[in-house]
């Protein structure tokens, strides 16, 4: 192992740690524990079916949008799709959609560019969905401005949470912008 790669390593360790420590400081343990022997696991399995299923659905709808680039099976798109989840469950910033990219070049031989020009329709595509769920749901939102979460030390309302939202939305999409742009600086971040 390499010394940056062995220092990469050892942060993510650390870092996951420390989140991890974050996470459950302020749990109480016997409490933790009672939930986890109380709790209903036949919940996971259709979960993790569903999950699935999704996850599927989105591969499927990646190959059509890579087919006018290269005709690629879902099959083949299908564990390329999960990589790119778990990246963004494990990267910040939803780097795992670079890490789609990154795969899909060394197995299909696509251009990072054109797979990401791809992505990042999706991400529009799905930016879309989510600002129509907000515009249907505008009223009833409007009624709610006024309650507030408690998150932490801070009290979250509605607005907030949209306005993060689209500030979230936005980021991601120049950063993918960015990363369409410039192909071969997003290659060597992949490597």
């Amino acid at each position: 192992m390499s010394h940056m790669k062995h220092w990469q390593f050892w942060a993510g360790v650390a870092i996951s740690a420390l989140c991890l420590w974050w996470a459950v400081h302020t749990l109480n343990p016997v409490d933790l524990w009672q939930a986890v022997i109380h709790a209903d696991y036949w919940w996971i399995l259709p979960g993790v079916a569903v999950y699935f299923v999704a996850v599927w659905v989105r591969a499927w709808r990646w190959h059509y949008l890579l087919r006018p680039i290269k005709k690629i099976e879902t099959r083949v798109m299908f564990p390329i799709t999960c990589m790119g989840y778990m990246g963004n469950n494990i990267y910040p910033a939803r780097a795992g959609e670079v890490l789609r990219a990154v795969v899909l070049r060394r197995r299909e031989d696509v251009a990072i560019s054109a797979s990401l020009a791809t992505i990042i329709v999706e991400r529009i595509f799905d930016g879309i969905v989510m600002l129509a769920f907000v515009f249907f749901n505008l009223a009833q939102l409007t009624q709610m401005g006024d309650v507030a979460i408690p998150v932490g030390n801070w009290n979250v309302t509605i607005q907030d949470v949209a306005l993060w939202g689209s500030v979230a939305f936005l980021g991601a999409l120049v950063i993918f912008l960015l990363a369409a742009m410039f192909p071969h600086v997003t290659a060597r971040l992949g490597q």
